[in-house]
């Protein structure tokens, strides 16, 4: 029997300060805090990287060495046949890197509220492994040297080398699979891609329907300004060109809301300065932010929807211009699916940038949700 369960939460207290689940953007709401206004990161239990070798991608090409940095937060519980049965991966954001999930929020005194003791992810009682995708933070990237040479790679690419670095570390099933924005992408393709690997898919600020309309333009509008900018050079630039300062600009705004672009910059003179004063804050370089762009060309979890068999936890924004709700996404995934609930936080002027300001309103009902997932029937299918 189907059981959809449809939350629209009230918004409650203060929001929180700014903790971005994408990019990084080029001004916060508030000053930096000091040292003695926040504890310190969440750091991981450990970090590393594995090598995967000879590595094939899925529109050719291969790469004899990839590498994929990764954290850890929490210990490994194993069964007695030796599998670790409370493992949770968490996926981060376009650009980002498991680092997104270790850094603390501005405005409060305490470390990343996704982990930690008594946060939804608790790491007293969850392994949880943070990869960095393809093409971000410490993994193998086209700036490592081949540029444009680099392998085309997509969500399902990431999502088979995510499982392989998973396996290295011990983990053959895996408790959920979470993620955020573009992570959250990712974790619709896992649920679709190898549909008995979890016992619970939770993807926040995604969809599962391809990146179309509006949401393409935000993907191809920054693509066409680096393309198209000589001093890119084909990819043969001796620095990285001027129009990725640009190309990035116009991804935030694509993304970001009034309120939350008012706060940014309250005067005219501060996006003047953002947008001609700035580059050293917008780095990326601009084969990477390329790439990063590219990876959605083919994501339709969609259209292979009927694969979907672990347990959906979903959250949405109700000002997120990446992900609108006005198109009904989410609630026709709901509908089709066996087990899902779906949070619907009413808006915050923050938009897409809204969610982890609003953890204090839905973590708590994610925590009840994770708590009654048996740790060990995902084993016994």
């Amino acid at each position: 029997m189907k059981s959809v369960n449809f939350g629209i939460l009230i918004l409650c207290g203060c929001l929180l300060a700014a903790c971005s689940t994408s990019r990084q953007p080029s001004a916060s709401v508030a000053a930096p805090p000091t040292e003695a206004q926040v504890s310190d990161p969440a750091p991981p239990s450990s970090t590393g990287n594995v090598v995967l070798r000879n590595f094939l991608f899925r529109q050719g090409g291969s790469l004899p060495e990839l590498r994929l940095h990764y954290a850890t937060w929490g210990r490994p519980v194993k069964n007695t046949s030796d599998e670790v049965t409370n493992a949770i991966v968490l996926l981060h954001g376009t650009g980002g890197s498991w680092k997104n999930f270790s850094r603390p929020l501005p405005s409060r005194n305490r470390a990343h509220p996704l982990l930690g003791p008594g946060a939804p992810f608790d790491t007293n009682r969850f392994f949880v492994v943070a990869p960095d995708a393809i093409g971000s933070g410490a993994s193998s990237k086209p700036s490592d040297g081949q540029r444009m040479q680099f392998p085309a790679y997509d969500l399902s690419d990431m999502v088979a080398a995510s499982k392989l670095l998973l396996e290295e570390l011990g983990v053959r099933r895996a408790l959920a699979v979470a993620g955020t924005s573009m992570g959250g992408r990712e974790a619709w393709q896992f649920a679709v891609q190898f549909p008995n690997f979890m016992s619970a898919v939770i993807p926040m600020i995604a969809s599962p329907f391809p990146n179309a309309g509006r949401r393409a333009f935000v993907d191809l509008l920054p693509q066409a300004i680096i393309l198209r900018d000589p001093a890119f050079a084909g990819g043969n630039y001796r620095a990285n060109p001027p129009a990725v300062q640009i190309a990035e600009h116009v991804y935030d705004l694509l993304g970001s809301s009034a309120s939350e672009m008012q706060g940014r910059f309250p005067s005219r003179e501060s996006v003047r300065a953002a947008i001609f004063d700035d580059e050293a804050r917008y780095d990326d370089d601009a084969c990477d932010f390329l790439y990063q762009l590219r990876l959605n060309n083919g994501y339709d979890a969609w259209a292979q929807f009927d694969r979907v068999r672990a347990r959906v936890f979903m959250i949405n924004m109700a000002d997120d211009l990446l992900v609108p709700i006005e198109l009904g996404h989410n609630r026709r995934a709901a509908n089709r699916l066996r087990d899902a609930t779906y949070l619907e936080i009413p808006a915050t002027g923050y938009g897409h940038g809204g969610l982890m300001r609003t953890i204090d309103v839905w973590g708590p009902k994610l925590s009840r949700w994770i708590a009654r997932i048996d740790l060990n029937t995902h084993f016994h299918d």
